[in-house]
């Protein structure tokens, strides 16, 4: 991997990791404000409509915020990419707002559907039906800004979004007191007031609507094989939590919710961030002969830094729940994040694996995968759940990502032989987990829980970058730069 790719993909990396960073350090935050206020059941009840906009975002969005980026790049002029985007936007407000309707008129037997334990159900669902129909466009705005390799203004509009939530959400809950249906009042603002400017933006750059449906057929080509894998993605991800329901009740869902929030962390400031710049990134470079090696040395440092977050999140689970919520009806989360952590770092390692199938435009790879993927997450949650409880439902994700990635490993290789670095990737696999275990179990009841995460923060980081040292994780190239760095420092200082 040269040095000005991993420069410039590094940096890329970093502008949007701080948009997204914002989003789920705005969320953790947010977590302390939603223990204190909402009940463990109100809170499930937020884990249960969550999987219905994501459901319904697959079905308004169709993937075409995928298409936008692989059709951009495929455009011969200027006015061929305003044409992609103009049609990508337009319709996706067009079927947001069809979507949104349907669902506002039917809340009530939606209300009846869902069991929702709550008499504030019919109007929580209105209110989650004008989010829907407001906000899934802006998601081909942030598509937009990718391909136009504008990561700064993806950040700045990510970190405004982040700014505005939380301080509505304080007004409405520790201010108004409006308890759960507050949330959803939130929600309603937020959509309402970035809709005008983004729809405003993106016909601006368009120079007005330029809708094609010859435009719009070029994206479902290559959308509509995604639109399965998504669906199942879905399953894979969602689904549970109305699985845990009927099962477990609505207490369940809210502390299973509240430990994928904090796992997500990984997926959200990781997996999430490293695709933002990776993909567009892939495709400018897939016909250079030395992809296959950026490739794999992209895979090597996602899961290092995946790693380093399974110990330091994963063994101070418990001291950072406890820190985290004030109610001890929350802190039963703690033993399920280092299982969902696992899973997080498998989910990062498939979607690097993935990357030849996507530049090769193979996405029915994907579909299958996710075909596997879901069946497993199902079969596991309806057998295991009863038994095991909520273990099965972060296990079951620790399986399906296992198996996700051993079948994109072959589909990938038949199309591009990417030379992973086997040896470097075992050892973080090692490594990182035997500490976070070490870690976790370790419970010195002499410290406060804050000091004990920070203890545990630091002592193990310390551990998990010895260890890779010690065992002959750098590369020489990579030693001798960062000797270097430090002898530049060294003078300078």
């Amino acid at each position: 991997m040269a040095l000005k790719d991993f420069k410039s993909l590094t940096k890329d990396t970093l502008i949007y990791g701080i948009g997204n960073a914002s989003d789920r350090l705005i969320r953790i935050v947010l977590l302390p404000l939603y223990s204190a206020y909402l009940s463990i059941a109100s809170y499930g009840i937020r884990n249960l409509t969550i999987p219905l906009y994501e459901i319904l975002k697959i079905i308004i969005l169709m993937a075409i915020d995928q298409a936008v980026i692989a059709d951009y790049y495929k455009a011969k002029s200027d006015e061929e990419k305003r044409v992609v985007v103009s049609t990508g936007f337009t319709f996706s407000v067009l079927t947001s707002l069809l979507i949104g309707g349907l669902t506002y008129i039917f809340a009530p037997q939606l209300a009846r559907l869902m069991a929702l334990d709550t008499p504030d159900a019919v109007a929580i669902l209105r209110l989650f039906a004008i989010f829907t129909a407001l906000s899934p466009s802006s998601f081909i705005f942030l598509s937009f800004l990718r391909c136009e390799r504008r990561p700064g203004a993806y950040s700045i509009f990510s970190i405004a979004k982040s700014l505005v939530k939380v301080g509505l959400m304080v007004i409405f809950l520790m201010v108004l007191k409006r308890d759960l249906i507050g949330v959803y009042q939130v929600d309603v603002v937020m959509a309402v007031v970035f809709f005008l400017p983004v729809t405003a933006i993106i016909y601006v750059y368009t120079r007005g609507i330029k809708f094609s449906f010859k435009s719009l057929g070029s994206m479902f080509q290559y959308a509509l094989p995604l639109v399965p894998n998504m669906a199942f993605f879905w399953v894979r991800t969602m689904m549970d939590r109305w699985i845990i329901k009927p099962i477990l009740g609505e207490g369940a869902v809210g502390v299973y919710g509240f430990a994928v929030n904090i796992s997500g962390v990984v997926s959200f400031l990781l997996v999430s961030t490293v695709s933002l710049a990776w993909i567009p990134y892939a495709f400018s470079i897939k016909d250079r002969p030395d992809y296959p090696k950026i490739n794999a040395r992209v895979l090597t440092y996602t899961l290092f830094l995946g790693g380093w977050a399974l110990v330091v999140l994963g063994g101070g689970a418990t001291e950072l729940v406890q820190v985290i919520a004030r109610k001890a009806e929350y802190w039963a989360s703690a033993s399920l994040i280092p299982i969902l952590l696992v899973a997080m770092c498998l989910m990062g390692t498939f979607h690097i694996v993935g990357t030849p199938c996507q530049v090769k435009r193979k996405t029915v790879y994907f579909t299958i995968t996710s075909i596997v993927g879901a069946v497993i997450v199902v079969a596991m949650n309806l057998f295991l759940l009863p038994r095991i409880g909520l273990y099965a439902s972060a296990l079951a994700w620790v399986a399906s990502y296992g198996v996700m990635l051993a079948l994109m490993l072959f589909f990938s290789r038949k199309l591009i032989k990417v030379p992973y670095e086997t040896k470097r990737l075992v050892l973080i696999s090692v490594l990182a987990p035997a500490i976070t275990a070490g870690l976790f179990f370790w419970n010195p009841a002499v410290f406060p829980s804050w000091l004990t995460f920070l203890i545990k923060l630091g002592g193990g980081s310390v551990v998990y970058m010895g260890g890779l040292l010690l065992f002959g994780f750098l590369l020489p190239s990579e030693r001798n730069y960062i000797l270097k760095m430090l002898r530049i420092k060294r003078n300078k200082g």
